[in-house]
C-alpha cells in the first residue's frame, strides 16, 4: 500500500472485512451502510473497485444459496417442491378451481422463474439489502459483467426446461377450451363431467350405487368435482338429473373399494390429461 495516498488507505481499511470470520450477509449488510455513508459520492476508481470487489466476493457465497442462482441439476431437484409451495401459497387468492387452479397457478410459477432467469441474463437481477432507517441497496448494481457471465449460460439452460415445461401447461390448457363439456359447474369442475359421460356407459348393472359412490370418491379426491357439495346433495342431484338408480340407498356408499374401477377410471382420464402412473 506504499503508493496509495492517507486518505486511499484510511478508506481502504474501512472497505476491507474484519479480520474474524463474519457472515456473507452481515458483510454485505456492513458494506451497504459503508456505501451510503462514505463512497456514494466517491470518484476514486481504485477505492470504488475495491469495494465492488468486496461486494462480489461475499454476495457469491449468497447465490451459491439462492434458488435462481443454482445450477440445472440442483434446479430441477427442488422444481418440484416449489411449485407446490407457489401454489399452496396463491390458492386461495386464485379465481381457478380444482385441477384447473393447480394448473393456472403452476404456468403463472413457471413464467416467473422464466422472468427471473432473463433477469440474470440482461444483468437486471436486483438483490436487496436493507440498511437500518434507510432505503435498500441493490448490490447487484456493483457486480461486473464477467461475474454476471459466470451465471448466464446456467440460465439459459433453465429457461429451456422451463419452456419445455411450460409448454407442455399450455398445450394442456389448450385442449381444455376446445373440448371440455361441463353443463353442471356448480358440481363439476373442468372435465369432471366428461369424465362422468365417459364412466357410466362402462357399467353394465342396474343399480349403480358402488360406481358412483367410487366416481364422486375419485372426481373430489382429484379436485374435478365440487368439495362444497355435500355427499347428500350430489347423491339428491344425481337423482334429480341424471335418473341414477341407486336401488334402496338413501345416501353414497363411504366404504367404497377403489381398486375395482380405477383402472377404467385411469384410461378414460388419459383421454384428457396424461395420469401418472
Amino acid at each position: 500500500m506504499e503508493n496509495y495516498s492517507h486518505y486511499q488507505k484510511k478508506v481502504l481499511d474501512k472497505i476491507l472485512p474484519p479480520l474474524e470470520r463474519i457472515d456473507p450477509y452481515e458483510e454485505l449488510v456492513r458494506l451497504s451502510k459503508l456505501y451510503d455513508n462514505l463512497l456514494k459520492e466517491e470518484t476514486d476508481e481504485f477505492l470504488l473497485n475495491s469495494f465492488k470487489l468486496s461486494i462480489e466476493s461475499k454476495l457469491s457465497n449468497l447465490l451459491n444459496q439462492d434458488y435462481r442462482f443454482q445450477e440445472l441439476s440442483e434446479y430441477k431437484e427442488d422444481h418440484l417442491p416449489r411449485v407446490k409451495d407457489y401454489i399452496e401459497d396463491h390458492y386461495d387468492t386464485s379465481s381457478w378451481d380444482g385441477i384447473d387452479g393447480n394448473k393456472e397457478l403452476t404456468k403463472d410459477y413457471l413464467e416467473e422463474c422464466i422472468s427471473e432467469q432473463n433477469t440474470i441474463i440482461d444483468k437486471t437481477i436486483k438483490h436487496m439489502i436493507p440498511i437500518p432507517d434507510r432505503e435498500s441497496l441493490n448490490v447487484m448494481q456493483f457486480v461486473s459483467d464477467e461475474f454476471l457471465n459466470e451465471y448466464k449460460y446456467s440460465s439459459k439452460r433453465k429457461i429451456k426446461f422451463l419452456n419445455q415445461e411450460l409448454n407442455k401447461f399450455k398445450s394442456s390448457l389448450d385442449v381444455k377450451k376446445k373440448i371440455y363439456d361441463n353443463p353442471y359447474p356448480e358440481y363439476f369442475n373442468s372435465y369432471g363431467y366428461e369424465i362422468y359421460k365417459d364412466f357410466t356407459p362402462t357399467i353394465k348393472k342396474k343399480i349403480v350405487l358402488a360406481e358412483m359412490s367410487f366416481l364422486v370418491y375419485q372426481l373430489r379426491k382429484d379436485g374435478l368435482m365440487n368439495n362444497d357439495k355435500t355427499l347428500i346433495s350430489i347423491f339428491n342431484f344425481m337423482i334429480e338429473e341424471f335418473d341414477t338408480n341407486f336401488g334402496s340407498a338413501t345416501k353414497l356408499k363411504s366404504n367404497i373399494t377403489p381398486e375395482l374401477h380405477l383402472p377404467i377410471y385411469k384410461e378414460i382420464k388419459k383421454r384428457y390429461v396424461s395420469v401418472p402412473k
